[in-house]
């Protein structure tokens, strides 16, 4: 099978990163993978060398609605001339905007189509984003969410939706080691609020005096004004895998997440997690009080109390390490290639 999948960009983000798993999953069982993205921009990720790889990019031109307008309908075009040249048997569009390019691009051609989203529909977002998301969406062949919880808010309005949860990054850490006293956090600083890294700071001022051996380290920010000496800021950290193996305990303080990938890099890995319930997402990666500890959204007192209970208590966070590794088998690549395999199959025997 011939697979054209189409992003904006490889260059960083949690949808590249999945975009690199899946091409380079199916490419491994037999099939023809052509990604087509904004080469100029690079890829963070290792890409298998048999998926060829296509330049879809166009350049802006001014910033009105017109010329939006106009990079619309040149995006389009760009699309339809990958299309028409690469003639694939199925084509997916990653995220609302390529997906959308990639839709209207394919008329005429007959090819299923299928919309790859990874945003929780708790989110706001722009009009047009929504726009997509809630009404162009109902015009792909398959629409691919993150979690049970948005097939919940969605209900019937996108009838050919289905769950695919994101696959983990690592193998699944099985030793057991001496781990230090550090409550890792991970985010970024042009996420601060999202992530919830302002409110874990509050969180952190009621605990530190009482567990002085403890540190509470963000990873992917760098340090801005002064902070308490038991918070620590190591900026972009290249090996994520080595930190989650030796942080105690992960915490998630985030207002929305779509499907939490570092909750599933932290689980893993064997860290006790402890996270905000995120409208029913949590739910769906581990068990509350058996794996792991989730709160109630927004309860900031309860997160307090539930993170100070899990520092003070090695033998229950033991417990949720080995625990939480079970829960982890079921967001294992194979897995994740094995629903996308589905997936084709359904769609190009229509």
């Amino acid at each position: 099978m011939r697979i054209l999948v189409n992003i904006d960009h490889m260059a960083s983000g949690g949808a590249a990163r999945v975009t690199s798993v899946l091409c380079n999953g199916l490419v491994q069982r037999g099939h023809k993978m052509v990604l087509a993205y904004n080469v100029q921009h690079g890829t963070r990720y290792v890409l298998d060398e048999r998926i060829q790889r296509i330049d879809n990019s166009v350049l802006r031109r001014g910033k009105n609605h017109l010329a939006g307008l106009v990079l619309l309908i040149e995006r389009v075009q760009r699309y339809k001339h990958i299309i028409r040249e690469q003639q694939p048997d199925l084509l997916i569009g990653v995220e609302p905007e390529p997906y959308l390019y990639a839709r209207m691009a394919s008329i005429g051609f007959h090819i299923p189509v299928v919309a790859v989203d990874h945003t929780s529909y708790r989110r706001k977002q722009h009009w047009f984003t929504r726009w997509i998301r809630w009404r162009a969406y109902r015009w792909a062949d398959k629409v691919s969410i993150l979690s049970h919880a948005d097939e919940s808010i969605l209900g019937k309005r996108i009838p050919r939706k289905t769950v695919v949860y994101n696959p983990l990054s690592f193998p699944i850490y099985e030793k057991e080691t001496q781990r230090e006293k550090i409550v890792l956090c991970v985010g970024r600083r042009d996420a601060w609020e999202v992530k919830g890294l302002d409110r874990m700071l509050r969180i952190w001022e009621q605990l530190a005096l009482k567990y002085p051996g403890w540190q509470l380290v963000f990873a992917g920010l760098t340090q801005e004004g002064t902070v308490p000496p038991q918070v620590k800021f190591l900026g972009e950290v290249k090996d994520m895998q080595t930190l989650y193996q030796r942080a105690a305990i992960f915490a998630l303080p985030s207002r929305i997440e779509g499907f939490p990938m570092s909750l599933l890099e932290a689980g893993s890995q064997g860290c006790s997690c402890i996270a905000f319930a995120l409208g029913g997402v949590t739910k769906e990666i581990y068990k509350n009080g058996k794996s792991g500890i989730i709160v109630p959204d927004d309860d900031e007192q309860e997160f307090a109390a539930q993170l100070s209970r899990l520092m003070g208590d090695e033998n229950l966070r033991q417990s949720f390490s080995q625990a939480i590794r079970e829960e982890m088998h079921k967001f294992s690549v194979e897995q994740f290639i094995d629903s996308w395999e589905q997936i084709c199959k359904e769609l190009c025997k229509a």
